[in-house]
């Protein structure tokens, strides 16, 4: 039986930082927007910037502009900056160079797209509060293995998810996903319509749209032991550990390297759903 992009209704981008170049590299085999033509796409954290880049065609770009950056860029610590570290400053850099004007029109014309941020509670600063669920958020990791957080959002926080289609409209996409990806301190903390906002990945690793329906493709970025079972979820994880970490932007070679894992998994992939020849 060959493998139809096309039966895919949804498909969702979990987060990693620059282990996302994973979803560059598997999809550039496994099938182009074009390909799938989805009707909802779901990014959380820098997989906001993935499927921003496959829906406008923009994979490569994003590969091409972030490593350059990665070349003239020598550490991950910078003390001219509040937060000690270039981070902030070269990610929005990236976005900006990956999304041009005629990405975000075609963003704006595309599927429904939507972006899951975090949304702290208010009975603590926000940077202390991001400073507890980042530890909680390791801890549960390593002692559940499960892609979806309870500890963090026990804590009061909440996932929203944004249009990112309406954000593009307004001249707002650059901001959106750069708030998307927001990991304290290593990242100011942004807001969005006036409210902080943390790294959504803190909610969950494989955010769904609203509404969610149809058969979908999960694209994660890393490896876990309990992947949950759920009807018409079709989840696909990195065969081993990437080679990129996740916020080093010092490195070339790790993204290009986790590039080309995405592309090698992806013929063990197609191999076992069954191959395809692409649409003319």
């Amino acid at each position: 039986m060959a493998f139809t992009p096309s039966r895919f209704e949804q498909v969702v981008f979990s987060g990693g930082g620059t282990r996302c170049f994973w979803h560059g590299g598997f999809l550039s085999k496994v099938g182009t927007f074009e390909d799938f033509r989805p009707k909802r796409v779901c990014g959380v954290s820098g997989g906001a910037l993935s499927g921003s880049a496959w829906i406008s065609g923009n994979d490569e770009r994003c590969k091409q502009v972030m490593g350059d950056i990665f070349d003239r860029n020598e550490s991950n610590i910078d003390l001219r900056q509040d937060n000690a570290t270039p981070h902030q400053e070269l990610y929005r850099e990236a976005v900006s160079g990956t999304l041009p004007p005629e990405a975000q029109e075609t963003i704006a014309n595309g599927p429904d797209f939507q972006v899951l941020l975090g949304c702290p509670p208010s009975y603590l600063p926000t940077r202390a509060f991001a400073a507890i669920c980042a530890i909680g958020y390791k801890v549960e990791q390593l002692v559940t293995g499960n892609p979806r957080l309870e500890y963090t959002r026990a804590l009061g926080l909440r996932g929203v998810l944004v249009d990112a289609r309406q954000a593009a409209r307004d001249g707002k996409l650059i901001d959106l996903v750069c708030a998307a990806a927001t990991i304290p301190p290593v990242f100011d903390i942004p807001t969005w319509e006036g409210k902080d906002v943390i790294d959504g990945g803190m909610v969950t690793k494989a955010p769904f749209p609203d509404p969610d329906e149809g058969e979908t493709l999960v694209l994660m970025t890393s490896t876990y032991r309990n992947i949950p079972a759920k009807d018409g979820k079709l989840f696909v994880t990195p065969s081993r550990e990437v080679e990129a970490d996740k916020i080093d932007f010092t490195q070339r070679w790790k993204i290009e390297e986790t590039w080309e894992q995405g592309e090698a998994d992806a013929e063990v992939f197609l191999a076992e759903q069954g191959s395809y020849e692409r649409p003319e």
